[in-house]
């Protein structure tokens, strides 16, 4: 009896002094480490940037859902900044005006740390941040250090239900946008490495790599695949008359056009000067020409201002089907869409071709691959 009267009145004594209630808190802060590092070793394994914000958005679900959400970025190459926006953790179509985040830049220079709304007003001139930017709704604002320096900032609205986020959370956004900030750069830089810089498609280098894996898949599986070969027509023309500057923003107003009109499965790569080139992944001949049509208007019907003109362009396009025949390389796919190419060109351009093996051809190849 003696030993539990002594036993209780330890534990009173305990819980008077705050000592349990500190205990509880260590054992949670022990758990969030715990999640923290099963959530920055998932991450850490990703390379795609989609996919590293998928992830974050997958973990933030089970905290707490805010009503916005947007990440800022600089990426290493080029002056466009990318955001990703979201309403109620779901992908939105918001922008945030770019001022603003040279304002949080010029901000997070000197004070590198998270910062809530309250503080960053008080540590600005007044009227800093206009209404377009508190129309967000935004509680706290995370700047995204790399090696070269800051290139980013998230921005946390408030939450769903009317509370304000809990030291626990903060914490855990805190430190997950740490991992994010080293995670994202390392896919920035890798995606930098396979992008043309010009146009922010694909290099040929990596379209042919895909188009080796596209082939190799067809052959285990058999299924079938196409290729896209595109060039603008009279492009040379073109430039001398309107100058390279002009053409240049063709060119980019032309990708934007490409992977606008693909699927995201879909490979779109320049392939040098005004040629690109596009792989349709699972896709029969019906359906590969009437991707290649729909291209072939949407640039056709494109608008480029320049001065007081609206230019515009055509493109010609050879089409070849990829199947799982022995035999059948990535070169001699390419080499068969530039001769479908060519018969559109020849053909008075502005028209797309597809490419038809004839027998003597498809005996050939079947005898050279034995």
């Amino acid at each position: 009896m003696q030993l539990s009267a002594d036993v209780l009145a330890q534990f009173n004594h305990l819980e008077r002094s705050g000592a349990l209630e500190t205990l509880d808190d260590l054992r949670k802060e022990n758990r969030s480490l715990e999640r923290i590092i099963t959530d920055a070793t998932l991450l850490v394994s990703y390379t795609d940037v989609e996919a590293m914000l998928g992830f974050i958005i997958s973990q933030l679900l089970d905290y707490f859902i805010p009503r916005f959400l947007v990440f800022v970025i600089q990426p290493p190459r080029g002056k466009h900044i990318r955001q990703f926006c979201y309403r109620n953790l779901k992908k939105a179509d918001d922008t945030l005006d770019e001022a603003y985040y040279e304002i949080l830049r010029t901000h997070f220079k000197t004070n590198p740390a998270s910062i809530s709304l309250a503080d960053l007003q008080k540590a600005l001139p007044p009227d800093t941040l206009g209404a377009d930017f508190l129309q967000f709704e935004p509680e706290i604002i995370f700047p995204m250090f790399g090696i070269g320096g800051m290139y980013g900032t998230v921005i946390l609205g408030s939450k769903i239900v009317d509370q304000k986020y809990t030291e626990q959370e903060r914490k855990y956004v805190d430190r997950m946008i740490r991992f994010l900030s080293v995670s994202m750069q390392n896919g920035l830089h890798y995606e930098s490495s396979i992008t043309d810089p010009k146009t922010g498609l694909y290099t040929h280098d990596y379209y042919m790599h895909r188009l080796e894996e596209a082939l190799a898949h067809n052959r285990r599986h058999g299924t079938r695949s196409g290729i896209l070969m595109l060039d603008v027509d009279h492009f040379k023309r073109f430039n001398d008359t309107w100058g390279h500057v002009t053409g240049d923003e063709v060119l980019l107003a032309l990708s934007r056009v490409l992977v606008k009109t693909v699927r995201t499965e879909d490979c779109v790569a320049r392939f040098g000067g005004e040629e690109f080139s596009i792989l349709v992944t699972e896709c029969t001949p019906e359906k590969l020409m009437q991707v290649a049509e729909r291209i072939r208007t949407a640039i056709e019907s494109l608008r480029i201002p320049c001065g007081d003109h609206q230019l515009s362009v055509t493109v010609s396009i050879g089409a070849r089907m990829v199947d799982g025949l022995p035999g059948i390389s990535p070169m001699i796919l390419i080499g068969d869409a530039d001769k479908a190419l060519y018969r559109s060109k020849g053909s008075g351009r502005n028209r797309s071709t597809l490419y038809v093996q004839g027998l003597l051809e498809r005996a050939f190849i079947l005898r050279n691959s034995r």
